[in-house]
C-alpha cells in the first residue's frame, strides 16, 4: 500500500514560513471549515523548520469555562520539553494570568498556537479577549524579533466577532490572516495518483462525501478504501466510513456540525438533504408553524448567513434580491451524511447490510448528480484562475433558472459560463451517465434562454455549447462531438492539469 504524504497547500505553507521568518513579532489568524488542515499545515511547517519545531507550544481550547480552559493550558505548557516554559504552568490561574504567560513566552520567542478560538465567544470566556489585548498591544510595542501567536478558528463569522468587529477588544490587532478552503481538484489529482485511484467514476464518489477536506482522504486511506475496484468502491465506503461500529465518519456530522443547532435549523437542514435546490417558499410551506409566522426566515438566515452550512444560489444575471434563489447544503459532507449515509446507518441496526446498502446507493446516485454540477462549476474556476483550462472565464454561474408559471416556458441550464473579453458564452449540461444528455431538450432551454428580456443581446456571441459527464466512452464521445457539441469528462480535466497515466482509458 503507498505510503499517505503532505499533501497541496503550497501557497500557505510558503505564505507560513514568510510569517515566521518575518524577523518580527506576529499575530496570525488561521481559519478554515473544521478538519481542513489547519493544524496539520502548522505541523507540516514544524517539521520543515527544525528550530521553529522546538519553540511552537500548542493548545486546543475547550468549549467549558475560566477554570478548564486555564487548566488545558497548564497542561500543554507542562508538557513542553522545555523548562522555562514548565516552570510558567503554574503561574496561570486565571485569564489575567493566562493572558501574561503567553506574553512572556512570546517575549521569550516562543510561537504560541490556540486552536479552536471561536470559543472565547462564548459568554464564559469572552473575559479572556481583553487581557490578551493589553498583551498584544504590549508585544506589538516592544518591536520583538521573534515569537508570535496563532489562532486558528472554524467558524468564519464568529473568528470574525472577536477579531474584525469594532468594538471587540482583539479589532486591529491581527498582523497576518490566512484562510485555508478545500483541497483544489490538482490538489486531488496528486492525492488519486499517489494512491493509484484511477476510476473517474470513484473519483466523483468521493468529491460527492468528501470534496476536498483532506482529514477524510486520510480517512478513507487508513480504512483501506483505495485499494478498492470500481465495483466494492461505493458500498464499501459506507460500510468502512460510517456504518460499521469502528467507522472514523459515523459521529462526525452530529458532533462537529450539528451540535450547536436546535429545532427549526436543523429540520431545514434536513428538508434540503431531500429537496436540494428547493426555493424560500417551499421551505416555509413545508416547515412551518403557524406560531412562527415571523420568525421563520432567521432560521434560513442563520444558516447561511452565519454558520454558513447552507448556499443561497442567484441565477445568472440576477440581483441578490430575485426571488429566484434556490437553497443548497453548503458542504458536500454534510449532505451526503443527511441524505446517504445517516439513514443507512440507522437501518444497519435494525436489518442486514444488504437490504442497507442498496437503497443507499439509489441515493448516492441522485446525489452524485447534483454534486457533478456543483463540481464542473469548481473546477472551470480553478482552471480559469490557473491557466490551465479551455475556457477564459469572465462570470460563472452554477446555472440559470426562471420563475415561470406555465411550465412549457421554465428554463433550466446547469452552466452558464462568459468570457466578456473574447465575447464567447458557454452552455453546459451536466449528467452523471454520459447517455443521459437530452440534446433536443437542451437546445430548447438554450434558445429559450436568448429569447428572455436582457439576454437577447448575447445571441450574436460565438457559442459553446458543452455536454459534462464524469466519464465519456471514446464512441460516445465522437457521436456528440460529430453533432456539434464539445464533450468534457473528468479525464479531459486531469489532463488540463498534466495528470493523465497510461492506464486511465475511456474503453
Amino acid at each position: 500500500m503507498s505510503i499517505w504524504n503532505f499533501y497541496g497547500r503550497s501557497e500557505p505553507l510558503a505564505e507560513l514560513r514568510r510569517i515566521v521568518e518575518s524577523g518580527r513579532w506576529f499575530f496570525c489568524r488561521i481559519e478554515g471549515r473544521r478538519r481542513i488542515g489547519k493544524t496539520t499545515l502548522l505541523s507540516e511547517l514544524a517539521k520543515k523548520e527544525e528550530r521553529l519545531s522546538t519553540r511552537l507550544i500548542y493548545m486546543q481550547v475547550p468549549d467549558s469555562d475560566e477554570r478548564d480552559v486555564t487548566y488545558t493550558f497548564r497542561q500543554s505548557l507542562s508538557r513542553c520539553d522545555h523548562v522555562q516554559v514548565q516552570n510558567l504552568a503554574s503561574c496561570a490561574v486565571n485569564f489575567a494570568t493566562m493572558a501574561e504567560v503567553i506574553g512572556k513566552l512570546c517575549t521569550a520567542g516562543f510561537i504560541l498556537v490556540l486552536d479552536e478560538f471561536q470559543y472565547f465567544t462564548r459568554n464564559k470566556l469572552q473575559a479572556f479577549n481583553s487581557f490578551l489585548q493589553a498583551e498584544v498591544d504590549k508585544l506589538r510595542g516592544a518591536q520583538l524579533k521573534h515569537g508570535g501567536l496563532f489562532v486558528l478558528g472554524s467558524l468564519q463569522s464568529e473568528m470574525n466577532a472577536l477579531l474584525d468587529d469594532k468594538g471587540a477588544p482583539l479589532y486591529g490587532r491581527v498582523t497576518a490572516q490566512i484562510r485555508l478552503d478545500h483541497w483544489d481538484f490538482e490538489d486531488l489529482l496528486s492525492v488519486f495518483s499517489s494512491q493509484e485511484v484511477r476510476e473517474p467514476g470513484q473519483w466523483l464518489t468521493l468529491w460527492t462525501f468528501f470534496e476536498g477536506v483532506p482529514k477524510f482522504y486520510h480517512d478513507a486511506y487508513e480504512q483501506d478504501l483505495f485499494t478498492l475496484g470500481s465495483a466494492d468502491f461505493a458500498p464499501e465506503l459506507l460500510r468502512r466510513m460510517f456504518i460499521r461500529n469502528s467507522s472514523p465518519l459515523s459521529e462526525e456530522a452530529d458532533t462537529w456540525f450539528l451540535r450547536e443547532l436546535r429545532g427549526k435549523a436543523v429540520s431545514i437542514l434536513h428538508y434540503l438533504a431531500d429537496h436540494a435546490g428547493c426555493n424560500h417558499a417551499e421551505i416555509v410551506a413545508a416547515l412551518k408553524d403557524e406560531d412562527e409566522k415571523n420568525a421563520f426566515g432567521t432560521h434560513i438566515a442563520r444558516l447561511v448567513e452565519r454558520f454558513r452550512m447552507v448556499d443561497k444560489l442567484q441565477p445568472v444575471f440576477s440581483d441578490s434580491k430575485s426571488r429566484n434563489a434556490r437553497y443548497y447544503i453548503a458542504d458536500n459532507f454534510l449532505q451526503a451524511w443527511l441524505s446517504v449515509a445517516k439513514p443507512a446507518r440507522e437501518e444497519a441496526r435494525l436489518k442486514p447490510l444488504e437490504k442497507v446498502i442498496a437503497p443507499a446507493l439509489r441515493r448516492l446516485e441522485t446525489l452524485e448528480g447534483i454534486a457533478f454540477e456543483k463540481l464542473v462549476k469548481s473546477l472551470h474556476l480553478e482552471t480559469s484562475r490557473k491557466g490551465k483550462g479551455d475556457f477564459e472565464l469572465s462570470t460563472l454561474k452554477l446555472g440559470y433558472w426562471n420563475r415561470s408559471k406555465d411550465i412549457s416556458k421554465a428554463i433550466e441550464i446547469d452552466l452558464v459560463a462568459l468570457d466578456e473579453t473574447n465575447k464567447k458564452i458557454r452552455f453546459g449540461c451536466c449528467k452523471r451517465s454520459s447517455t443521459a444528455h437530452n440534446i433536443p431538450g437542451f437546445e430548447q432551454h438554450v434558445n429559450a434562454f436568448f429569447q428572455t428580456n436582457g439576454h437577447k443581446h448575447l445571441a450574436e456571441w460565438d457559442r459553446e455549447m458543452v455536454l459534462f459527464s464524469p466519464l465519456f466512452s471514446e464512441q460516445t464521445k465522437a457521436h456528440y462531438q460529430s453533432k456539434g457539441y464539445i464533450t468534457r469528462d473528468l479525464i479531459d480535466y486531469a489532463k488540463m492539469f498534466g495528470y493523465a497515466p497510461q492506464t486511465l482509458s475511456r474503453g
